[in-house]
């Protein structure tokens, strides 16, 4: 178990909550169709105690820390910053983890096109994506179009 003891400043992590509201409404067409209550969680790798190849239950933490937050409220996806201490219980759908070199990189990408830059984090290894619901579940939620983005395959190649 990773005890995990400092409390960071949301702020220090992922910056003020405008731009990435501003970029959650540029690509407002990838969220349309999900589900008032969908909700996509972003944590840093280092500060949450996650490891590749880890159990998410496996992790001890010790003190809150800051998880950006995507979540569909009235119909639009609005980005918030919350404080969590149990990963397994953060009621997200989906959630991405990176590493600090990719949190700086989604940051500076945040005013061009940080979907690209998810996907690449992703294949490179510097992000990773725990799925909390089954695949029936993200389908009736509105997740296809989002995931597809990402270059995930949802639905697979025959449907």
């Amino acid at each position: 178990m990773l005890p995990i003891s400092m409390k960071p400043n949301a702020s220090d992590a992922f910056g003020e909550t405008a731009p990435w509201q501003s970029m959650l409404e540029r690509h407002n067409e990838l969220f349309v169709t999900m589900v008032n209550g969908s909700r996509i969680g972003i944590v840093q790798r280092e500060v949450s105690g996650i490891l590749p190849g880890k159990r998410l239950n496996g992790i001890e933490i010790t003190s809150e820390f800051p998880m950006l937050t995507w979540v569909i409220e009235n119909d639009v996806m609005s980005a918030r910053i919350d404080q969590i201490s149990n990963i397994p219980s953060t009621n997200v759908d989906l959630l991405l983890v990176a590493d600090t070199a990719g949190l700086a990189s989604m940051l500076a990408n945040l005013n061009g096109d940080l979907l690209k830059t998810i996907k690449r984090l992703i294949r490179c290894g510097s992000m990773m994506i725990f799925v909390f619901k089954n695949k029936a579940q993200l389908q009736e939620a509105g997740y296809e179009d989002f995931l597809d983005s990402l270059g995930l395959a949802f639905l697979g190649a025959c449907r």
